[in-house]
């Protein structure tokens, strides 16, 4: 790839932007990767200001981080989403979820017919977590039954035909797999 040739014009605009907008977005705008503009903006001498953090800023972070997502904080604290997660990380802050009696039950009624990744997304929390957990409980999976690209195109070819026992009987699943992957795919 040639190297972009800057001119005089694309210099005044990231002197008079790069304050406001990340090296994403000015890599966006210009059609070069982030690592790229920090480049010229090191070239040109440019640093940006570092906003420090107040106590205040920090209270708000400790108060809303369970309450809030990384995101609406950014929004509220005008920062980057970036800038929140490493603060409330150098807080000691973690946003952990609690083992209730419900999402355990949850789990040891569904993770023979969901996969971790979907267990995962059902309960907001990672595929470790629910890997972990799985071996602290003692549940361990009958059988692995893998759902292959072909079965996932037969699958998305015909969910809207058959019915669920015939799609079960044609891919050589459980219906409540069948059930899942509908729904893990979104298409009902």
């Amino acid at each position: 790839m040639a190297r972009r040739k800057w001119t005089d014009e694309d210099r005044r605009f990231l002197k008079e932007n790069y304050q406001n907008m990340t090296n994403k977005e000015l890599g966006e705008y210009f059609g070069l990767t982030a690592g790229g503009i920090g480049y010229q903006l090191k070239r040109l001498g440019l640093r940006r200001y570092i906003r420090t953090w107040t106590e205040e800023k920090d209270d708000f972070i400790r108060s809303n981080y369970m309450k809030m997502t990384i995101k609406e904080m950014a929004s509220e604290l005008g920062r980057t989403i970036c800038a929140v997660e490493k603060r409330r990380d150098r807080l000691k802050l973690r946003q952990r979820k609690r083992w209730t009696p419900e999402r355990e039950q949850f789990l040891r009624d569904n993770y023979e017919i969901m996969s971790n990744a979907f267990l995962a997304k059902k309960l907001g929390i990672t595929e470790l977590a629910i890997a972990k957990k799985l071996s602290r409980l003692g549940l361990v999976r009958k059988s692995k039954r893998k759902w292959s690209k072909m079965k996932e195109e037969f699958l998305l070819a015909n969910y809207r035909r058959l019915s669920i026992d015939e799609l079960a009987t044609e891919c050589d699943m459980l219906p409540d797999y069948v059930r899942n992957k509908i729904t893990e795919l979104e298409l009902r």
